[in-house]
């Protein structure tokens, strides 16, 4: 249990529909706290947020990656760059081909990732060959951790139809069809079809089905190891590697793909124990981890995850955040003297 003192109470809490803060009077530097209250409103419809911003109902909302045109001459249109990462989950326990690290590598480097990014997410997102998100730490020379880790896993059909082939022969078939569980949602959908459409196109003889369910449903499937591939992703709570790499150690919860390799857990106890001390030691186990992962590829690294937001050019003071809570609202405040429409200083009358 953890006890905090923040610059806000909740004081409403309603399920799928909203909540609401108030400024606490306990808050150590409540005098620095502009805002006396916020409220969240829980969406479902995720094209709703910009009808609720056209209406000045609400100051900040994320739009999806077809509303960005429409708004690409508003004041009010920016781009965020979270930490997480979005890759394909291979399950080798339900899908005994996915032991084939061909076959991963495959189908790892047959999808267009900056393609995907630009016409099917168009939000910010940045096409991602690692597992770790670019500014979720830095290395102990000042480096960002992920941008030091060389990955095989990049876009290319002929290293990934030399993969399949090797694979074919590994596995004895020439044919091979396998399932991906994603969200319910049209944007999961389309997300799903092109991948699908690069797998296949780029390996001939594979053919990929799409399942959709549930974001929760999704989830239980993956925790109770009951699927055969999942489009998933991670969000780091803190700014480490291993806020990653941590996952994907043999019995981590997380862990779900029956994948495991007793040097990479060596590394990763190494790098939260006896390496503590030792920073330039500690940040070379965990190059060398994020290596072995990405050379083995259990997962298939598609995007890191981009937000397109509409923000009211008059809240001044909105911090957001890669790794952690999205957001800091200790310094915002509202500035009326902005107009909403121009986001320049509006003309005394």
């Amino acid at each position: 249990r953890a006890v905090y003192n923040g610059p806000f109470k909740v004081i409403n809490w309603q399920v799928e529909d909203k909540i609401q803060l108030v400024k606490n009077d306990k808050y150590w530097d409540k005098k620095n706290v502009k805002l006396d209250k916020v409220n969240y409103k829980v969406l479902k419809d995720q094209q709703a947020g910009a009808s609720l911003y056209d209406t000045a109902s609400v100051d900040d909302t994320i739009v999806t990656s077809e509303q960005v045109n429409k708004y690409k001459n508003s004041k009010a249109l920016n781009h965020r760059l979270t930490a997480a990462t979005f890759y394909i989950k291979m399950n080798e326990k339900t899908v005994p081909e996915f032991k084939n690290k061909h076959l991963r590598l495959a189908i790892a480097q047959a999808i267009n990732k900056k393609g995907y990014v630009k016409s099917v997410l168009n939000d910010g997102s940045l096409a991602s060959d690692n597992f770790t998100g670019i500014g979720t730490a830095k290395t102990p020379d000042g480096k960002d951790f992920a941008s030091t880790v060389s990955s095989p896993l990049k876009y290319d059909t002929k290293e990934a139809k030399q993969n399949w082939e090797i694979a074919q022969k590994e596995l004895g078939k020439k044919e091979f069809t396998f399932t991906m569980n994603t969200q319910d949602t049209p944007a999961a959908k389309i997300a799903a079809e092109y991948i699908k459409s690069q797998i296949e196109t780029n390996l001939p003889g594979v053919t990929l089905k799409i399942k959709q369910m549930p974001f929760k449903q999704k989830i239980t499937l993956e925790l109770a190891n009951n699927y055969e591939t999942s489009y998933a992703g991670w969000s780091p709570d803190y700014p480490d590697p291993t806020a990653f790499l941590e996952i994907m150690t043999k019995g981590n919860a997380q862990n779900n793909t029956d994948w495991g390799n007793e040097e990479y857990d060596n590394l990763i106890k190494e790098a939260n124990g006896s390496l503590l001390r030792e920073p330039d030691k500690r940040n070379e186990a965990l190059q060398k981890a994020e290596s072995i992962l990405l050379h083995d590829a259990p997962v298939a690294p598609i995007y890191q995850k981009g937000e397109a937001h509409l923000t009211n050019p008059q809240v001044k003071g909105l911090q957001y955040h890669k790794v952690g809570p999205d957001t800091t609202l200790k310094h915002v405040y509202i500035d009326k003297s902005i107009d909403r429409e121009t986001g320049k200083k509006k003309k005394s009358e």
